[in-house]
């Protein structure tokens, strides 16, 4: 099973094969509109990446940080 940011980090990476290949060739409106909608994709897969990223970091400083009033070994003072 894949975890949610590989599956991200794949959905960016052919989101921007289909950006670039819409980009190489420009033609029609449909196209135009195409590359706009692949550009919003990968922008909001950014952001969920980003989102997720934050998360992260905030359980890991809440998970390790002990509390000001307790001592880190756990044994009151």
């Amino acid at each position: 099973m894949r975890s949610p940011e590989q599956r991200n980090y794949a959905e960016i990476e052919r989101l921007e094969a289909l950006l670039a290949a819409l980009r190489a060739d420009r033609g029609t409106p449909r196209q135009t509109e195409a590359t706009r909608e692949a550009g919003l994709e990968i922008a909001l897969a950014i952001r969920e990446v980003g989102a997720m990223l934050v998360n992260v970091g905030w359980e890991q400083s809440y998970a390790t940080s002990p509390s000001p009033e307790q001592p880190s070994h756990g044994v009151p003072s």
